[in-house]
Formats: C-alpha cells, structure tokens, sequence
C-alpha cells in the first residue's frame, strides 16, 4: 500500500478580475499542513473506494456521496490515461468540504498522484490537474500539493480571440480546459495559523458561477491597488520576515476587488467576527468562506484569538470549529 496525505490551502485572494491588460485572474495563498486528505490506494482490477470507520460516523451521507463521485471520476479519468483498468483506495482523512480551504483540487490532485505513483506513471501536479480539470482560475491549489509555502500565480492571458487561455470571467469549476496559470512567486511561510470556521454560507458550483457573471469585471482602480499592496508590500515583508506589514496588507485586502464582494456575500455573523479578528489579529476570509483565517506571531496571539472566537460562537449560537495549525512548506507526502 502506498500512503500520500495532501495539505489544505488558505486562498488569500483573486488578483485581477478587470482584464484590460490581457490577463485575468492570479491568485496569492498560503499552504497549510492541516487540516488533510489522507488517501492509501494499491493495484486493483477494478475501482473500489473505501472509507474509514470515523469518516463514516462525521460526514453527512450527501457529502460522502459527492467526495466518492469526485474519487471514482478523478480515478477513471487517470486511468484511461495511463491505460490501466482498476485502483483500490482507502480514504483516511477528509478536510472540511465547501469551506474555502480547496478541498476539491486536493481531492483530485491526491486521487491522481497516488494512482500514477502505484503503477510508476509519476504524474506531476500539472499534468494530474489537466487530465482532471482543475486549477482553471486559480493554481493556489496545484501548487499547494506540488511545492507548498506561500504562493502568487500569474492568472492567464484574456479576451476575445480564440487563441487566450480565457474569454470569460469563470471560476475553476467552470474553466476546466484552461490551462493551470504560471508560479510567479514561492516563498517559505513561518507564521502561526488559526483557522476559525463558523458555520456559514457555502458558495460553490453554480452559484460561484453567478457571482463572476453578476460583479466582474472589477474596477481598474481597485485592480491596481491590489497590485500595488501584494508587489511593493506583501513580497517583501514575507522575504524580509516583517509579520505586521504582511498582516496590514490581509486586512486591507478584505475591503477591495473581489475578496471584497466574497466578504459581502456571507452571512452578518461572518463579516462581524471578520472585523472583531482583525483587532486581536491580522484575518481573512478564505476563498468564498466561511472560513476565517488568523495569522498569529506566537502562542499569545494563537489563545487571543481562539478565545475570542469561542467567545462569539456561545454569545451567538453558532456552531464551528476552530483550528491551530500551520504553513506546509513542502506540499505533499507521499509515505
């Protein structure tokens, strides 16, 4: 049996959604080592999908159901690859489903690498995440499972003409013939990690759909800005070890351009503890949510804000989950 356990990814942001310059998309993140998808797999003449015994008893039905059509449709598009006909898999771990933290590509990206690993293909990221549809808007996730750390991808090139990578506003689970964007930028990520995750709006599929056509593209103006705070602010600070001039630029991300409307599009108790974090901590919304991100400069910082988010679940009613954890900056294991 071979073993590979897949990190999760905190997505930070979509760079460009006004493309007048020829490029869309681009996208900066940070990966994280936990939580995982933890997946066994060996040599079968058929596809047989297993899970463990805790996963059964923790997961809805409807969900497990939807992450076995993911495996079983990752499965037979690899293998029709490679020309092989079966694979057993045993899903060990699960991260949490529809929450912001890519579940999806790591999902097939895992599916994909240990099945090539078992019959010696080797596939690399790129090439699982063509066969498999993913990584069409933003790479934040390929690369997450290829290289780890933070990470700033290029997007793609933009408009009309048959001959660019895109012509509309889409997000990845509509773009799955576009190729995966370039890395621009890995840098390693050393800072402490709460994930604060209320049970909130799920937006994905068709709605994620919706929402690009509805708001893109964004301003020109706000557009630059993003530029300007990730190029002359954020790249630095990370390389120069400066914790409070990356976490100023998180805050101030959360207020333009795009992460701006996926903030707005959450429920009122999601926004609130957004902006409470952010007087405790430098925070975020992952990806459309609801989870909130946390980046913390040692165990002071790490209890303030875990107390403080208890504190909102019990004075709100809301039930969540709250995760100490941190950058992985390695990507993928394969045991």
């Amino acid at each position: 049996m071979i073993k590979l356990i897949s990190p999760s990814r905190i997505h930070m942001g979509l760079i460009d959604l006004n493309g007048s310059i020829g490029r869309v998309d681009g996208g900066i993140g940070i990966t994280i080592d936990y939580p995982n998808f933890v997946i066994e797999g060996r040599g079968s003449s058929q596809i047989d999908i297993e899970f463990n015994k805790n996963i059964l008893n923790n997961f809805n039905p409807q969900d497990l159901k939807d992450i076995e059509n993911r495996i079983y449709n990752s499965s037979k598009e690899i293998l029709k690859y490679m020309g092989e006909e079966g694979i057993y898999l045993k899903i060990n771990e699960i991260m949490p489903q529809h929450n912001g933290l890519g579940s999806g590509t790591q999902i097939s990206l895992a599916t994909g690498k240990i099945i090539s690993e078992i019959y010696n293909k080797k596939l690399n990221a790129k090439t699982i995440s063509k066969i498999t549809g993913r990584g069409g808007t933003s790479g934040i996730g390929v690369y997450s499972f290829e290289k780890g750390g933070f990470i700033i991808d290029g997007g793609h090139s933009f408009g009309k003409d048959k001959n660019k990578e895109k012509q509309d506003f889409k997000p990845s689970s509509a773009s799955k013939n576009t190729p995966v964007a370039p890395l621009l930028f890995r840098h390693d990520f050393n800072w402490d990690i709460v994930l604060t995750i209320p049970k909130g709006k799920n937006i994905c599929g068709d709605k994620e759909i919706d929402i690009f056509k509805k708001y893109c593209p964004i301003s020109l103006n706000e557009t630059q800005k993003i530029c300007h705070l990730i190029l002359m602010k954020m790249m630095p600070s990370i390389i120069n070890n400066d914790f409070n001039s990356f976490g100023e630029v998180v805050n101030e991300l959360q207020y333009i351009g795009f992460k701006n409307i996926e903030r707005e599009l959450q429920k009122p108790a999601v926004k609130e503890l957004i902006k409470n974090l952010q007087k405790i901590s430098y925070s975020g919304l992952s990806s459309f949510g609801p989870t909130i991100y946390s980046l913390c400069n040692g165990k002071e910082d790490i209890q303030k804000v875990k107390e403080y988010s208890n504190e909102f679940f019990d004075n709100n009613g809301i039930e969540g989950e709250i995760i100490i954890t941190k950058a992985n900056n390695t990507g993928h294991k394969i045991l």
